[in-house]
């Protein structure tokens, strides 16, 4: 944050399927350079970070590319591979898996309760990378987390532990793990009290693990003389980006409550940025929920994992939509699914990617989001489970699907609750529509490492507002 403003920052981003780049005029506070180039962090990544390199001296010049701020994020290693276990479902659960999305993580599975020993062997058979072990308030019972900690301890799991729950028994748990020779790591209890929601500390673990193996497992650690660090995980850069610009700074004034959807391939993200407000006349139920909360949905993808989408909707209905036989709809679904590099090239083959990419971000943002469940009781009437996102009125779109769309805002209005036919949903009633088009949102968030000014300022000049 003490750099001099009258350079640039070089931006980078090491994908699974491409290097982007952005180059930054700080002192003006705007993007002069963004562009992509075919991922070859499975072979040298030296050849794409060179060919981002080649773009940003063209933009700016030999000299001032040499003065460069250059930072990096990376999302090559295609997820941190984790698990969670927690004690019940609604509380550290939920808790564990906002902290593990938050640092950018991908979760295998989830598991709560007292664990058996069939949920083990399910353990074992998930080629974890990271395990996230939580429960407990502090000063409650302990009984099952020391029986869990047992079970996990002699599992066949050669994995990194984070125990982040009740820490009257940090001790024992650690020595559970290392008396077997086990990796554990104590953190502060993820929700230390009723209301009460602290994920930080564990987020930050995730994302040191995760950050190290990307250097040293995806060969990113040839590139790290030219660069002047590797600093996230992306999503976490796009998380933190967001909150940067829901929020605002001291000088300038954020967009308020918003969403963020990345519509990929293989999974759809949403992040969404508001205040854990009760909707009206409920009664909330559950783990608190965080202000800034990012989940992934595996089975909501534009390719491999769009077979899984038209499950979920059904084949007859999404046809009857588009107007076409449910078998063309199955069979140009399975081309997506054989051939991940497929692209439309009809009217037919565009319209169903539109209603891919619709569907897509409309199950994903229920998945998302609260909603209202109606009892009858002497203590209320009505229960909130979930994120109350009634109150956001701004929803951005970023990620290749939504960015080289001819109609993004067909696909961002699937955020949208129906009043009337979805009145217990807590999603958005109507929003403003922004595009990412330039790719900025993980370049901002790495830009929050020099000034948050900056990183905002570029965000607001670069947002696309769609009509």
């Amino acid at each position: 944050r003490d750099r001099c403003l009258n350079q640039h920052a070089i931006l980078i981003d090491f994908g699974s399927t491409f290097t982007k780049v952005a180059v930054a005029d700080l002192a003006a506070g705007r993007m002069v350079a963004t562009g992509r180039f075919p991922s070859t962090v499975r072979t040298d990544a030296r050849i794409g970070l060179g060919q981002c390199f080649g773009l940003a001296k063209e933009a700016i010049g030999a000299d001032a590319f040499e003065k460069a701020v250059k930072l990096s994020s990376s999302s090559a290693a295609g997820g941190l591979r984790m698990a969670v276990v927690g004690l019940t479902p609604t509380l550290s659960n939920t808790a564990g898996r906002n902290a593990a999305f938050g640092a950018g993580a991908k979760i295998l599975g989830s598991f709560s309760g007292r664990l058996t020993s069939e949920d083990i062997a399910a353990l074992e058979a998930l080629d974890l990378e990271i395990l996230l072990f939580c429960g407990g308030y502090e000063n409650g019972a302990t009984s099952t987390v020391l029986h869990n900690a047992e079970a996990l301890s002699a599992a066949r799991l050669s994995c990194p532990v984070i125990y982040a729950g009740n820490s009257a028994v940090d001790g024992p748990v650690r020595t559970l793990f290392a008396q077997r020779g086990k990796e554990c790591f104590t953190v502060e209890n993820i929700i230390p009290n009723v209301g009460l929601l602290n994920t930080a500390p564990t987020e930050e673990i995730i994302r040191d693990v995760f950050m190290k193996r990307i250097v040293n497992m995806k060969g990113l650690g040839t590139v790290q003389g030219s660069i002047d660090q590797v600093l996230m995980p992306t999503p976490a850069a796009v998380l933190e980006a967001g909150a940067l610009l829901s929020r605002g700074t001291q000088q300038q004034p954020g967009l308020g409550p918003l969403m963020i959807v990345d519509v990929g391939g293989a999974t759809t993200d949403i992040h969404s940025y508001a205040e854990p407000v009760p909707f009206e006349g409920a009664r909330v139920l559950g783990a608190p929920e965080p202000y800034q909360k990012r989940t992934v949905e595996g089975d909501m993808g534009m390719r491999e994992s769009s077979i899984c989408l038209l499950r979920e909707i059904g084949c007859e209905k999404m046809a009857a939509g588009l107007g076409i036989a449910p078998e063309a709809l199955a069979a140009s679904i399975q081309k997506r699914v054989d051939t991940t590099s497929f692209l439309a090239d009809s009217d037919t083959e565009q319209r169903i990617e539109e209603a891919i990419a619709q569907g897509a971000v409309r199950v994903s943002a229920r998945r998302h989001a609260g909603h209202i469940e109606h009892v009858h009781s002497a203590n209320c009437t009505a229960l909130q489970l979930g994120k109350n996102l009634t109150e956001v009125h701004t929803v951005i779109g970023t990620g290749g699907p939504l960015i080289n769309s001819t109609n993004p805002r067909a696909a961002l209005e699937g955020v949208l609750a129906d009043p009337v036919k979805e009145p217990d949903i807590l999603l958005p009633r109507q929003a403003d529509f922004y595009l990412d088009a330039d790719y900025v949102l993980y370049a901002a968030g790495l830009l929050r490492h020099l000034d948050d000014d900056v990183a905002l300022t570029v965000m607001k000049n670069s947002l696309k507002k769609l009509p």
